[in-house]
């Protein structure tokens, strides 16, 4: 649920804020998510102004913004048309495999067995 009276990059910076990171890094991430998403041009708006498809969008760009080891989803894109879905579903798999591999390099040996 997004909060209304937030902007769409407000809350997508939502989880990283309550951890106390305001980064100049962390809201550059947070745009590049949603330029993936393609609300790019939507950061500035507010809940009410999104379609629902877009909404769903901006939840999952705020799910992603702390890089979580987990990411349990059901049906995140069921709101779309089935073209725009596949390609979403798409897309979320490349950035998905692009942070797995920059977050196993980044780790220690052990780290990177792992990730292989």
């Amino acid at each position: 649920m997004l909060l209304p009276w937030n902007t769409v990059l407000a809350n997508v910076l939502l989880p990283s804020q309550l951890k106390g990171d305001a980064s100049a890094a962390t809201v550059a991430r947070a745009e590049r998510l949603l330029d993936f998403m393609g609300l790019k041009d939507f950061a500035r708006k507010y809940p009410f102004e999104l379609s629902g498809g877009m909404q769903q969008r901006v939840s999952i760009c705020r799910a992603l913004i702390r890089d979580p080891k987990v990411l349990l989803m059901d049906e995140p894109f069921g709101a779309l048309d089935a073209m725009t879905r596949e390609s979403m579903n798409m897309e979320l798999m490349r950035v998905w495999s692009e942070e797995c591999r920059r977050w196993s390099s980044s780790r220690t040996a052990f780290g990177s067995r792992v990730a292989r």
